[in-house]
């Protein structure tokens, strides 16, 4: 945070009219405070996630005195921010109920940028080939492997259908359970199962549009019920239906755009009975995907969110 700062008083000596964070991380948001209150520049404050109040309920913070002080610093930073940017409803009715005026909360939803993230059928066909992964049903997750989505649940469906050969699971990312889950696959022999390193956010879409269906998967806490993970926005803008599990606010844009499967968090039975009926139904499959790319143009899209943003500022510089 304070690199952040001194960089930024370096690199600030130009005027401007509005000084833009976004967290998480949090210290983005504390640099942005210092440099809002040394150079006397208004502070717009985009929220994504609310931490570390997420941390907390997930357990990966513990420290009492780390956060009382993270939570001074969030507070600090909403008291001084013109606008606060909530990413979803959930955050901004859980900012409201701590006692954020209604006035300073604006909403503008994450969405996916629909230039990378678009359906790519022969880069999808190239990597089925490369990988050893063409005629299966192919379930994938691309992203973050933390505590937070509950990843070993969807190991444990894969389990359940090791006796349906034309399923096969496909792990794209890194993240602090990666290890515990490259082990668990080993120990439940999940053939069906491959794991690959991060990849480049350029590569995903061929990823996307290589799966039959990705998912979407957060453990089951009341905090997730405000969660809307921009990974659903980003399958949708490549034709991918997606298999939610994630309650609230999330499910509710699901069923909006008719764009894939709601089942109960943290519910191998019910993962894989979601799997085997968009095995079973491959042309409802293929229309959910193309309900999500149509939803993601008109609701989600970057271009959409980016010019809501300009909008905001503008207000705010006529103020």
């Amino acid at each position: 945070m304070l690199n952040a700062t001194l960089c930024g008083l370096v690199l600030s000596r130009g005027r401007y009219d509005f000084l833009y964070a976004t967290s998480p991380p949090l210290f983005v948001g504390g640099a942005a405070l210092a440099l809002s209150l040394l150079r006397r520049i208004p502070m717009v404050f985009e929220v994504r996630d609310l931490w570390p109040e997420s941390a907390v309920a997930l357990g990966e913070l513990r420290n009492p005195c780390f956060i009382r002080w993270a939570t001074a610093l969030e507070e600090a930073c909403y008291r001084r921010a013109r606008r606060i940017v909530a990413a979803t409803r959930g955050i901004r009715d859980r900012l409201a109920q701590r006692g954020i005026p209604p006035e300073k909360l604006i909403l503008i939803p994450n969405g996916a940028n629909t230039d990378l993230f678009r359906p790519q059928p022969e880069a999808g066909r190239a990597l089925r080939h490369e990988l050893g992964l063409e005629g299966c049903f192919l379930v994938l997750y691309a992203g973050i492997h933390g505590v937070a989505q509950g990843l070993e649940v969807v190991l444990l469906a894969a389990q359940r259908l090791l006796q349906t050969p034309e399923v096969c699971f496909l792990f794209v990312g890194e993240g602090p359970c990666k290890a515990d889950l490259t082990r668990m696959r080993e120990e439940l022999g999940l053939s069906n199962v491959t794991m690959l390193s991060a990849q480049p956010r350029e590569r995903i879409p061929a990823y996307l549009s290589a799966a039959d269906v990705a998912l979407v998967p957060l453990r089951r806490l009341d905090l997730f019920k405000g969660a809307v993970p921009s990974k659903m926005f980003d399958a949708w803008a490549c034709g991918c239906p997606v298999i939610l599990t994630v309650d609230g606010e999330a499910r509710w844009i699901l069923e909006q755009a008719q764009a894939g499967l709601f089942v109960e968090p943290e519910s191998p039975e019910a993962l894989v009975e979601a799997i085997r009926f968009l095995s079973e139904h491959r042309d409802l499959c293929r229309e959910y995907g193309a309900n999500g790319r149509r939803f993601v143009e008109r609701h989600y899209s970057r271009q959409v969110q980016a010019q809501r943003l300009v909008e905001l500022l503008e207000r705010l510089d006529k103020a």
